[in-house]
């Protein structure tokens, strides 16, 4: 059939817009639920995205991959992960909280991870100990980062001092038991910090990047990946109970409860960044990565992970890290950044790859003066005030960063 991409788009468009309209999310009152409005977007939308599928299928076929795409989508991510830390909309409109806490920045640490899988497998191919040396590149990197945000750590138990205290006089233990437990615990603690939670909340991406990369590389020696995969898979879907607590019958959530007082959280390199990692080196891998009617598919997956999200709102959840339509919306959306023409390219040279880096390294600091220190912004601040603060802010950081590792190269920041 001639026009096959064009009638699967047309249609695939055509039953989202609609379904949209049927579950109210386009109404009337705001104006998209209007029969001329719809026409519109289906037929918008629609040449967007076989204007889009054409673009890919031609560079698919001259094999052209963009990969400087790939390190503007990770510095978009890198943005989008900062209003999520910010979380500027809770107090101003629970719909664009729901929508940049619960749905849009929950696809983008799926996608670091597995763009770190992705070109792991590519660069496998010219270096066999590849793994080895980027795990020993990262560790100074992670510990120097670890050693900068001690202070604003203990700026921030300063702050939470009175709450610390209360809980260690619920311990009714006398001072010197206290003071030896202290003493005792006090390597254990740093262990576990360094290898599960990192020394600040952004830094627990590095630890289990690496222990990802470790595992995989261990497992590929002896076994097949796409084993590793079904495995990491599996160990996913137990991660992703931190989502789902709420719809998970009784019993289940009574058997998982012990793990979450003990651990917190699953959001670690096991139950989380494994399986996108491994999947990245799968895909890295193909001889073909390409996937027919890419657009459509990707369109599709949107529309899962915003009904995902929907229907999980009104639940219970421990956290909404792990969600399980970002699988398919990571897989189609890399796809289609890779194969993506971006015209212009040199005329807006950003150095898009160390500003995705140091924006997520620094940013929480960014954030900790703005509000707590140079008093900077309040929580009562217009959020788009907030976001535009702290973007400026993190941009001018991130390229003194760049700057200086420019002339001190051998810096591990």
């Amino acid at each position: 059939m001639k026009y096959k991409n064009e009638i699967v788009i047309v249609i695939v468009v055509s039953m989202l817009i609609l379904i949209l309209k049927w579950i109210n999310v386009f109404q009337i009152e705001n104006g998209f639920g209007n029969p001329w409005v719809i026409l519109a977007m289906i037929i918008g939308f629609s040449l967007i995205g076989i204007r889009l599928q054409k673009s890919m299928d031609n560079n698919y076929q001259h094999h052209r991959m963009n990969y400087n795409n790939l390190d503007v989508l990770k510095y978009l991510c890198a943005v989008l992960i900062i209003i999520l830390h910010l979380r500027p909309f809770f107090d101003y409109s629970n719909p664009l909280d729901l929508a940049f806490n619960n749905i849009i920045t929950r696809v983008c640490v799926p996608l670091f991870f597995l763009i770190t899988g992705y070109f792991t497998a590519i660069k496998e191919k010219n270096q066999t100990n590849y793994i080895k040396g980027h795990i020993a590149k990262m560790i100074p990197l992670y510990l120097t980062w670890s050693v900068l945000y001690i202070p604003i750590l203990i700026h921030d138990a300063i702050r939470y001092l009175p709450t610390i205290q209360g809980y260690l006089n619920n311990l009714q233990l006398s001072t010197p038991i206290l003071m030896v437990l202290l003493v005792v615990s006090s390597p254990l603690v740093l262990i576990i910090t360094l290898v599960y939670t990192g020394v600040y909340y952004h830094l627990w991406y590095f630890p289990a990047v690496m222990l990802s990369l470790l595992v995989l590389g261990k497992w590929k020696e002896r076994f097949p990946v796409k084993n590793l995969l079904i495995l990491s898979f599996v160990l996913l879907l137990f991660g992703a109970t931190e989502t789902y607590y709420g719809v998970l019958p009784l019993t289940i959530q009574q058997v998982i409860t012990f793990y979450y007082k003990v651990f917190f959280t699953t959001r670690n390199f096991l139950f989380f960044g494994l399986f996108y990692v491994v999947l990245g080196y799968c895909m890295g891998k193909k001889k073909e990565l390409y996937s027919e009617h890419c657009v459509s598919k990707l369109i599709i997956s949107m529309f899962f992970l915003v009904f995902e999200a929907i229907i999980l709102h009104d639940f219970d959840r421990l956290n909404s890290n792990i969600l399980l339509s970002c699988i398919p919306l990571t897989y189609y959306l890399f796809i289609f950044t890779l194969y993506l023409t971006r015209k212009k390219e040199k005329k807006i040279n950003l150095p898009y790859r160390d500003l995705s880096k140091y924006y997520y390294l620094v940013h929480p600091a960014v954030i900790a003066l703005c509000f707590s220190v140079f008093h900077i912004l309040s929580i009562e601040t217009d959020p788009y005030y907030q976001i535009a603060v702290i973007l400026l802010f993190t941009h001018i950081v991130s390229y003194l960063f760049i700057l200086l590792k420019r002339y001190c190269k051998r810096l591990p920041i």
